[in-house]
Formats: C-alpha cells, sequence, structure tokens
C-alpha cells in the first residue's frame, strides 16, 4: 500500500517527504527547487534546541507558528 500525505491525501514519494513533529504524520516537502510536489508544511530552527523542527499544515494551523518563520519554499533564507 502506497503511503499518502496526511495533508492533502496525494501518495508520497520517496524523496520530497517529511514527519510532522506534531501529529507524526508524513506530508510532501519539496527538497530540491526543480520538485514539483505540493508545499504540504514547513520547516524552522528551534531556537531553543538548535534543532530542524518540521510541522505539517493541519498542525500548523492548529497552533502558532514560531516567530522567525521560513520563507514562501518551506525553507530558511
Amino acid at each position: 500500500m502506497e503511503q499518502q500525505c496526511c495533508v492533502c491525501g496525494e501518495p508520497l514519494d520517496e524523496m520530497n517527504v517529511s514527519r510532522c513533529r506534531g501529529c507524526g504524520g508524513y506530508f510532501h516537502q519539496a527538497w530540491s527547487t526543480k520538485s514539483e510536489v505540493p508545499q504540504c508544511g514547513k520547516y524552522w530552527i528551534d531556537e531553543d534546541s538548535y534543532a530542524l523542527v518540521f510541522a505539517c499544515a493541519r498542525c500548523l494551523r492548529a497552533v502558532p507558528v514560531p516567530q522567525h518563520q521560513p520563507d514562501d519554499h518551506g525553507g530558511l533564507e
């Protein structure tokens, strides 16, 4: 059975996927500017732990977005 994005329900590929810190679901996360997958979440660096944090769009709507928001592509400047 093919794994699906927890946000949009579309199939996930092997490369452009991340796991949400909030719900644990897998979502589309483009790892290349040439990727043609939907952007179904964001990532940022947590200032307390200096860890790279991933969150799906569903969880981002449920909790406040971090103070230092990622750019439009989901990455950091």
